[in-house]
């Protein structure tokens, strides 16, 4: 008797449980999927980090699930996954970028600054056309209420082609050996036929498309002296046309700069050209952002100073949150050891980003920019 009774507590204790369980996922709503505007409570779960409990009122907001990365969420959301540390920048309660726990919420930036229409007039990012407003080809994306325009930072073509710097060594094994025109011809240009040291044997194929690079020298930090990387001129793209076991023969399609044997090759990929907000510059009078600083480290085109148009590399990457589309101020201290007012000679916008240093375009000069002058995240 004793032990039908406790049988039948030990059910009756079950179905509470079971009954309960099935009330609590009933008044449990479940994350949301995709983005949501605030406000909203994030239900509480277990992180690595404090989390915000609550969303902003016309924040947009993500739930992260299992699987997720902020690089993988950039490229969905922001049309680039480079631009993940901007996804970062708006949630620094995230300590390591690179562990981010399911039920923890990211609030988004509100305008993706990339598009797959990159370097096309009026092109914007996906899902951006309500932030952005609409617009038509041959015009500039005007953001409705703020009396701002959106412009491309650079043109496409410039991107394509121009300089960065790496801290480590790339592949160099696909190469030119030479040309149809033998030895006779030094510099390479545009419907030359040119030959690879790779064929079918290393995965080669007609119809492949290859960035040419050339390896130039150590970029320093003008103050320290220490080496921050190697420098890489983008000279053209080629596209191969026949493929043997061991070689493969291809023609420039497009060149930067003059090719030469040597040159080693990449495959092929788009650029994204970010949008910028057209404002006025910084002057003198503008007051120091107190955000992160850095130093020009190396100018285009071998140039001894840097004007308007100019592309030129400075020592912050995204190991620094810096993310295409940033602006940064240029400025010197003429006397630092006073130290005087920052005399502001420009402005720059980020066009690529890398680890460690970051490809901008001078969107203004004021005065001529030289490596060794600061530059500070606007």
């Amino acid at each position: 008797m004793r032990s039908k009774g406790m049988g039948l507590l030990c059910g009756i204790a079950a179905l509470s449980l079971l009954f309960g369980s099935a009330e609590a996922q009933q008044t449990a709503p479940p994350p949301p999927t995709g983005l949501s505007i605030g406000p909203a409570t994030v239900p509480r779960h277990w992180s690595k980090y404090r989390y915000p409990e609550t969303i902003p009122d016309g924040a947009t907001y993500y739930i992260i699930v299992r699987g997720d990365t902020l690089w993988d969420l950039a490229g969905k959301y922001l049309g680039n996954p480079y631009l993940w540390p901007q996804i970062w920048d708006q949630n620094r309660y995230i300590t390591d970028a690179h562990w981010i726990y399911p039920g923890d919420p990211l609030i988004m930036p509100k305008v993706a600054l990339v598009s797959e229409r990159a370097g096309e007039a009026g092109g914007i990012a996906p899902g951006a056309e309500e932030a952005a407003g609409a617009g038509v080809a041959g015009q500039v994306i005007a953001r409705p209420g703020a009396g701002e325009q959106l412009v491309p930072a650079i043109e496409e073509m410039a991107l394509q082609c121009a300089h960065y710097v790496v801290s480590d060594g790339e592949d160099d094994s696909l190469y030119v050996l030479g040309s149809e025109m033998g030895a006779t011809k030094v510099a390479l240009s545009e419907r030359d036929i040119v030959y690879l040291s790779k064929g079918s044997n290393a995965g080669v194929k007609a119809g492949d498309v290859y960035t040419l690079h050339h390896p130039s020298y150590d970029v320093k930090h003008p103050q320290t002296g220490r080496t921050i990387g190697h420098k890489v001129e983008t000279t053209g793209w080629v596209r191969v046309i026949l493929v043997q076991e061991n070689s493969s023969t291809a023609v420039i399609e497009r060149s930067c700069q003059d090719a030469h044997n040597g040159d080693y090759l990449k495959p092929f990929e788009k650029v994204s050209v970010p949008l910028i907000v057209k404002r006025p510059p910084p002057d003198r009078l503008t007051p120091p952002s107190g955000k992160i600083e850095g130093s020009i480290v190396d100018i285009g085109d071998d140039s001894m100073i840097a004007g308007q148009s100019q592309l030129v590399t400075i020592n912050l990457g995204t190991a620094n949150g810096i993310a295409p589309g940033n602006r940064l101020t240029v400025f010197k201290i003429m006397y630092p050891s006073v130290p005087t007012s920052r005399n502001v000679v420009g402005e720059l916008a980020v066009v690529s980003v890398r680890d460690r240093t970051a490809t901008a375009v001078v969107t203004y000069s004021g005065d001529a920019i030289m490596n060794g002058d600061r530059v500070e995240l606007r």
